[in-house]
């Protein structure tokens, strides 16, 4: 194709390192006015007196908000139900709170120094309460609990099966089980949340505006529509530049709904941006969970049944309902034949920031368990982990392939494609497996802990509801697109593009794709699950081959041809073979508005050359791939470094394979993290002990090796374009391929890796059970 599969660079590049990029901070309005937050100390506490007086004193402060301010304020919206679920959502300035960061005051000033100098003069009394915040603890009959209300900690308890695995893994002949410990993470976006809300009150009809930095503008449209009793009409929602996201922009927070209700109050602009302390205590984080789990094999490898109980891990609330947990336990058998498999999760409270979906979403974890499952069991069978895994892949020729799973979307789970025995044969192929092998055993003869892992993972992508985008022909000959979806740096402007430059065969430079914005496209439903290019580009798609197909009809009106006799080359309709005839589509945009005014409108289309069309999938899209990594383990300080990463990606058809690699190293350089360096930790009474980079490690340009992306294109039956998703799918199988590889570095010691991160001190612990093991059985022989 001309466009569409072409690796272009992203249009929005030069602007944004020329600096002329525009987030939150860089806008400014006549009279704004800026907020500060004062956030509860405690994990779980009653606030019994607050005094507000001092704060309202200090110049330059316009108005100081508490509980009692904001008591006819609603709880936030749940956005996912589920059957089980007993659901607890966030009351804004609460006079309870159920973790540390949770807002309970806000001050209005003129300045954020004055503000945050204000914020600093109020005084609070706590009633404490007892807190849980230990996953292990909440579980336990006698645990304090996350809220008074509930009888229990536990928010949802999930089932999922195939077969009857609890009886079917009492006849395998090999039964490994393994307890997997995957710790909590924050999104931790280069921008933090933020927000400026006017209140426009001056017009026929008042009007909210809010720049936000969303990843689903239609939804904080829906919900400050509703919680402040507007119409939808009343209220515009733009997200500008944003700085990366992961999913911590997607939930409503309590600050989305106080920063415009404070403007409506005060009737002035009022910006408030996040420090990253608010963020490490108040954004959403994601992954923690606890896995039991248990796998049964025949002797020559293949999989009778899986079964896991699993301990996840919500925080204080449910912004986005459970579907972590669901999306982990739906994915567990991945991309491999399991015939028998049981999952029970239990799901809960603790006085822990909420969790919701982080990029990747459950699928990381669901990855880790089966992949690691299967190596164990390789190497008590003595054979190669890469081959135990090939053996059990679901074949090329059983698409679609139902696995009797029930998916998040409440429909039976069937994967769409792929072809996963090709990208393991890929991935060994341009990774080089047999060479690093053969180079691990020289290492190892000098003294070196070298180890290779590997993993093949699957991503459920593109879910609905819908997307929808209108395209325009310009008189001038360029080409608008407008789209409900919003950018938080995935290259939408680009890949957009390219779709409607493939079908109208005009220049990409001469299109321009504007989102973001409820103002300019009225319905939308959001920028995550790696759904944009699935569902908004087949919308583009659809509108650009509607707006095709109106040009064609007037140019055959105009010409006074049939339509077969006409085609759409280089920006204009002409006759099949001769180049010197025919209409451009910017004459036709004319043509189609009316030239004169007052005068008939004859054409056999609807006027304008335009068209809106929304895409709303069946069935989610399922990408995958397979990836592996080598290590070098220090034997002293047990410090990892990788040596060599390499990844093979099957995202459908490639919209732009030069934004599809740089999604894979982004994604990958996000789970190297995940796997080796990040953790957010709580001590038992739910007081965060990792609220700055200085204590939360993240992997920088020295830790992220140089890696090998390779790409595979498998069309998924279920769209247009054949796409799939790509924005997640680079972090989901490196936690699993990075655990696989640091245990084949050390398993010679004796030592099970079973957690993540695996920090150096992670090892030494396991390397001092070992020993004490080994010490304690020579006292029992002597």
């Amino acid at each position: 194709m001309k466009y569409i599969g072409q690796p272009m660079k992203r249009k929005i590049d030069p602007r944004l390192l020329r600096g002329k990029g525009r987030y939150i901070g860089d806008i400014y309005m006549e009279g704004m006015l800026h907020a500060s937050f004062v956030r509860s100390m405690h994990a779980h506490a009653k606030i019994t007196s607050i005094d507000l007086e001092k704060a309202k004193e200090l110049p330059g402060v316009i108005a100081v908000f508490g509980p009692d301010d904001a008591e006819s304020l609603p709880n936030l919206p749940l956005l996912f139900a589920s059957p089980t679920l007993t659901p607890v959502t966030q009351k804004p300035l609460n006079k309870i709170v159920h973790h540390v960061g949770e807002p309970v005051a806000m001050v209005i000033a003129r300045s954020r120094y004055i503000a945050e100098d204000a914020a600093e003069l109020i005084k609070i009394e706590y009633e404490k309460l007892p807190a849980v915040a230990n996953l292990e603890d909440a579980s336990r009959e006698s645990a304090p609990l996350a809220h008074l209300h509930l009888e229990s900690n536990v928010a949802a308890r999930i089932h999922q099966s195939i077969g009857d695995a609890n009886e079917k893994i009492k006849e395998a002949p090999l039964v490994v089980t393994r307890r997997f410990e995957i710790g909590r993470v924050s999104c931790l976006p280069i921008e933090t949340r933020g927000m400026i809300a006017k209140w426009n009150d001056h017009l026929a009809e008042p009007n909210l505006e809010v720049y936000a930095t969303t990843q689903s503008q239609h939804e904080m449209r829906k919900s400050l529509s509703e919680n402040l009793q507007l119409s939808e009409n009343q209220v515009r929602v733009i997200a500008p530049d944003v700085g990366g996201a992961f999913g911590a922009k997607a939930p409503i927070y309590v600050e989305d709904m106080l920063v415009p209700w404070a403007a409506m109050q005060v009737g002035a602009p009022i910006s408030w941006i996040e420090d990253r302390m608010e963020h490490m205590m108040s954004s959403i984080h994601e992954r923690e969970q606890i896995h039991e789990a248990s796998l049964g094999v025949t002797l020559d490898g293949k999989i009778i049944a899986v079964t896991d109980k699993v301990l996840a891990n919500t925080g204080a609330y449910v912004p986005w309902g459970v579907i972590v947990p669901i999306i982990t336990s739906t994915l567990i058998p991945g991309p491999y034949k399991v015939p028998n498999y049981s999952c029970e999760v239990e799901v809960l409270y603790t006085n822990t920031v909420p969790h919701a979906p982080y990029r990747g979403a459950g699928r990381p974890q669901a990855a880790l368990i089966l992949n690691r499952l299967l190596d164990e069991a390789a190497h008590l069978l003595g054979i190669d982990p890469v081959e135990m895994k090939r053996r059990n892949l679901i074949q090329e020729n059983e698409f679609p392939y139902e696995t009797g799973l029930i998916g998040r979307d409440g429909k039976p789970q069937i994967y769409d494609s792929g072809n996963y025995p090709e990208l393991v044969k890929m991935i060994t192929n341009e990774g080089k497996y047999e060479g690093w092998r053969q180079f691990q055993k020289e290492q190892f003869a000098k003294g070196k802990f070298i180890g290779i892992g590997s993993a093949v993972a699957i991503e459920n992508s593109g879910f609905g509801s819908f997307e929808g985008a209108t395209v325009k022909m310009e008189y001038t000959g360029e080409v608008s697109v407008f789209t409900g979806a919003a950018s938080q740096g995935q290259g939408h402007e680009t890949s957009l593009a390219q779709i409607a430059a493939e079908v109208l065969d005009i220049p990409i430079d001469k299109i321009t794709v504007r989102e973001g914005d409820t103002g300019i496209f009225p319905h939308g439903t959001g920028t995550f699950a790696s759904r944009i290019a699935t569902i908004a580009g087949n919308a583009v798609y659809k509108a650009a081959q509607a707006v095709k197909m109106k040009a064609m009809a007037i140019a055959a009106y105009k010409l006074g041809v049939d339509e077969d006799r006409l085609e759409c080359r280089e920006g204009v309709i002409r006759l099949k073979g001769e180049q010197n005839t025919g209409i451009s589509l910017a004459d036709l945009a004319h043509e189609a508005r009316g030239i004169f005014p007052g005068m008939t409108y004859q054409l056999p289309v609807d006027p304008t050359l335009e068209a809106t069309e929304y895409y709303a999938p069946k069935a989610p899209a399922y990408s995958s791939m397979a990836d592996m990594a080598v290590v070098e383990v220090d034997p002293k300080t047990f410090q990892i470094k990788i040596l060599d990463y390499s990844s093979v990606h099957d995202n459908g058809v490639l919209l732009n394979p030069l934004i599809v690699t740089g999604q894979a190293l982004g994604g990958i350089s996000n789970g190297i993290g995940n796997a080796l360096y990040e953790e957010v930790v709580y001590d038992k009474e739910g007081q965060l002990l990792t609220s700055s980079l200085m204590d939360y490690l993240v992997p920088t340009s020295c830790e992220v090796p140089e890696m090998n992306i390779y790409h595979l294109e498998t069309p998924s039956p279920l769209n247009p374009l054949g796409v799939k998703g790509a924005g997640e799918s680079g972090a989901i199988p490196v936690p699993a391929v990075i655990q696989s590889a640091v245990q084949d570095a050390l398993r010679h010691l004796g030592i099970n890796i079973n957690k993540i991160p695996i920090k150096p001190s992670y090892i030494k612990e396991q390397l001092k059970k070992v020993e004490n093991a080994e010490f304690e059985k020579q006292i029992l022989q002597k």
